[in-house]
C-alpha cells in the first residue's frame, strides 16, 4: 500500500532568501541562501505572498478530509503552518503518487478559491514515500506534531 508525505507550499514562500536555504526542482536538495536570485523571483511574482492563518489552516484540513474520503484515500495526519501544509496519505489501489498529489492540490485550490480566486500554492509540491513502520511512526508522532499550526490526526 503506497503511503506518502505530501507538502504544498504557499505561493511566494520558501524563496531563495530563506536563511535555511531553498529547494529548486533540480533534484539537488537544499541550496544555500541566494539573495540575488530571490530578488529575481520576487520580480516575477504575479500576486502577493500567501500566508495560511488559522482559519485557512482549518479550512485546508476540512477540505483534505472531504477530498481524501471522496477519492478513496486514507488521511493519517495533517500539519499546517503559515507557509505550508503536510499531509500523510495512503491508498490501496495502483494510482501513482503524482496523480494523487495533483488531484489533492487541485481539490484544495478549488475549495480555497471559494474564499478568493488566486494562486494558493507553488507549482509542484514535494513528496516523500514512507519507507517502513518506523518512518511512519516518526512522521505521525514527531515530525507532524512539531509544526505550530492547526493539526489533525486520525483516531
Amino acid at each position: 500500500m503506497p503511503c506518502y508525505l505530501f507538502t504544498f507550499h504557499a505561493y511566494g514562500t520558501w524563496l531563495p532568501d530563506r536563511k535555511r536555504g531553498y529547494v529548486r526542482r533540480d533534484g539537488q536538495g537544499i541550496h544555500e541562501q541566494n539573495l540575488e536570485l530571490a530578488d529575481k523571483y520576487k520580480e516575477q511574482m504575479t500576486q502577493d505572498v500567501v500566508r495560511f492563518d488559522r482559519a485557512l489552516q482549518t479550512r485546508i484540513i476540512e477540505s483534505l478530509q472531504e477530498t481524501t474520503s471522496f477519492q478513496g484515500l486514507r488521511l493519517h495526519g495533517v500539519a499546517t503552518d503559515t507557509s505550508h501544509v503536510h499531509m500523510l496519505i495512503s491508498w490501496k489501489d495502483d494510482r501513482k503518487w503524482d496523480s494523487i498529489r495533483r488531484s489533492l492540490k487541485h481539490a484544495l485550490t478549488t475549495h480555497l478559491n471559494h474564499i478568493k480566486k488566486q494562486q494558493w500554492f507553488t507549482r509542484a509540491g514535494s513528496r516523500k514515500q514512507v519507507k517502513d513502520q518506523e518512518h511512519f511512526d516518526y512522521l505521525m508522532l514527531r515530525y507532524l506534531r512539531s509544526h505550530k499550526g492547526v493539526q489533525w490526526f486520525e483516531v
